[in-house]
């Protein structure tokens, strides 16, 4: 027997309700567009090439957010319904004293209305005002680099780029980390996107860790820190180091982070070679060195051709 056209409008009808509730339960887009790289237990990053016009914020989301947010919005409709249903006359007899006297309902309706007005632009400015130094941020770093990376890197510029680019506010402070993320496949330059990032941020005297294997792909760039230009023996600890430095290893001096510069002439050469520009240092490095072996009972020979580097 043929199948007629209703027959037919019934199993596409089956089909696109089991279909929905696939998407229901999967978590995924109820159209069907997957826009973002999000999975179901991961929250995406980028937007997916070819996709066009403006991604929201849900579509970032995980599956497993999504399909929570789906349950509890059909728990609070199935509830609202449940207690209309166990009270029907309470129900019914509100609504006729409503329609019989609505004057009371009117007024009630426009103070919290005048209410719910007020506070939402209480909260808008409050809001406006909180994020504002956060917006200029965007504006004026995060949004140009963002340009800049995205052809390099190989996603769309549709992208958000709050979701791969973590940018701390006070970022060219020292000991402080960016993290971008970046795309799992290995298309791109590092080189140019480090040198993109350099100048984008102004940054200077940088290092970059890259991560490229397995799923979490990102790069930690982190300023140095430089050593300090002078360091005396007045500074907070300087005497303390020197103390319990070894009588065969010298103190010279302090790297970055003040890391310890030493020579030990017992396990290592009992010769040291300075070098360096005139004005560089070479003198204050031997005086140094000197004093704590004069310091621990040794002796010390200067042979000074200009008379006036060790007086």
């Amino acid at each position: 027997m043929a199948q007629t056209k209703f027959d037919k409008q019934v199993e596409e009808s089956a089909e696109s309700l089991v279909v929905g509730i696939g998407r229901f339960l999967a978590g995924r887009p109820m159209d069907g567009e997957r826009k973002t790289d999000a999975t179901f237990w991961r929250t995406g990053t980028r937007v997916l090439p070819k996709v066009e016009g403006k991604v929201s914020r849900s579509s970032y989301r995980a599956g497993w957010q999504r399909l929570v947010f789906r349950i509890s919005w059909l728990g609070a409709v199935g509830g609202g319904a449940y207690l209309v249903g166990s009270y029907p006359d309470t129900t019914a007899q509100t609504v006729r004293d409503v329609w019989e006297n609505p004057d009371p309902a009117i007024a009630a309706a426009q103070t919290g209305g005048i209410g719910l007005v007020s506070a939402a632009t209480v909260g808008s400015a409050v809001y406006g005002l909180a994020t504002r130094k956060r917006r200029e941020f965007m504006r004026e770093w995060v949004t140009p680099l963002h340009e800049a990376l995205a052809a390099p890197l190989g996603i769309s510029e549709l992208t958000d780029p709050r979701r791969y680019l973590h940018v701390p506010g006070n970022f060219s402070d020292d000991d402080v980390e960016i993290r971008i993320d970046v795309p799992t496949h290995m298309r791109f330059n590092e080189d140019l996107v480090a040198d993109l990032i350099v100048k984008k941020l102004a940054l200077e005297n940088v290092s970059f860790t890259w991560r490229r294997a397995g799923r979490d792909t990102h790069v930690i760039v982190k300023k140095r820190q430089a050593p300090p230009k002078m360091s005396h023996l007045s500074d907070p600890g300087v005497r303390e180091i020197l103390v319990k430095m070894p009588e065969s290893a010298p103190l010279i001096g302090f790297g970055a982070g003040k890391k310890k510069v030493s020579v030990d002439l017992d396990h290592g050469s009992p010769h040291v070679l300075i070098s360096a520009s005139t004005g560089g240092g070479k003198s204050t490095i031997l005086r140094t060195i000197c004093c704590q072996f004069i310091h621990n009972g040794a002796h010390a020979y200067v042979l000074d051709f200009k008379r006036i580097s060790h007086t």
